[in-house]
């Protein structure tokens, strides 16, 4: 080790868990649309959600989908997509659960994988009750959150319970990585603190990684990539490993788009720099695409 990398300052994991520990209040304590559920589990801290329902009464049973939001596994929170969530419950129409799982500093990964997992067993038990049908569930994320529902797409398929598709919004599928600058930064501790007992390129953390007979019948994926991301490689990968197992995939790019582009130019995010007309614009064509792949896969 040179002079200079002595001179680095040591990474303050007490302090960074602190600061997230004050944002988190602060979501606590926005307003919401949905109502606010707690799925229970079996031996296990209930999964926190807030749930929409379509405005319009709908005669038969209603589709799920379940959505993960991003934050690189530490940031964000579920309320920052409850406008996005809203609309998605209307438009299908379908019954939205919007999931916010426990961050990997307080759970380490691969915990959110068994929340999603668990919740979406439960609700296909309890059907019945909140008028939904079983037979066409689908799971789905952004960044983070698509990394979470791509894996558990894979620990599903493992259970026997089968997804009508899985929406994966500028993914994140390889923990295998090392990454540049910040991406660096993050994975090194992830790698190091915040992931447990499994190996980073297991199939449910690194589905890029999984075998053809470990990814052959998961859901079949819609997958949305933005030009301007780093992730986009890997969300084109990904793409290409699951058509190679003969997996069902819809790909779009939006070339001018920047990773988060469609949360951050919502009204929740109010005051991000990525925010641009030009992004708004992209942003409502994603959200038009999604909803009408979403509703065709989901009523068909």
């Amino acid at each position: 080790m040179n002079e200079h990398e002595n001179s680095q300052p040591k990474f303050d994991f007490d302090s960074f868990r602190s600061q997230l520990a004050e944002q988190r209040k602060k979501f606590a304590g926005m307003p919401i649309t949905g109502e606010r559920f707690a799925v229970p589990r079996d031996g296990g801290a209930p999964v926190d959600t807030i749930l929409y329902r379509p405005k319009q009464p709908v005669n038969n049973p209603m589709p799920v989908l379940f959505n993960l939001h991003g934050g690189a596994w530490v940031g964000g929170d579920a309320v920052l997509m409850d406008s996005f969530c809203s609309l998605l419950a209307n438009e299908i129409p379908a019954l939205i659960v919007n999931v916010n799982y426990i961050k990997a500093d307080i759970q380490p990964i691969p915990y959110q994988i068994h929340e999603l997992c668990d919740s979406v067993l439960w609700f296909a038990d309890h059907a019945e009750d909140f008028g939904i049908d079983k037979t066409r569930f689908a799971i789905g994320g952004h960044s983070a959150g698509a990394q979470i529902s791509a894996g558990s797409a894979v620990r599903l398929k493992e259970l026997g319970f089968a997804l009508a598709c899985q929406m994966l919004v500028y993914p994140f599928v390889d923990f295998t990585i090392e990454g540049e600058g910040e991406m660096k930064g993050l994975l090194t501790l992830l790698k190091n603190v915040l992931i447990r007992d499994i190996d980073p390129g297991h199939r449910w953390l690194s589905p890029l990684h999984a075998s053809q007979d470990e990814l052959t019948g998961v859901a079949p994926a819609i997958i949305i990539i933005c030009g301007q991301d780093e992730l986009k490689p890997m969300g084109v990968a990904y793409a290409k490993h699951l058509i190679d197992c003969a997996v069902p995939v819809k790909i779009k790019e939006y070339p001018d788009a920047l990773h988060g582009f469609l949360e951050v130019n919502r009204p929740e995010y109010e005051g991000d720099p990525r925010r641009s007309p030009e992004q708004l614009a992209m942003t409502q064509d994603c959200e038009r695409y999604l909803i009408r792949e979403l509703r065709a896969c989901l009523w068909t």
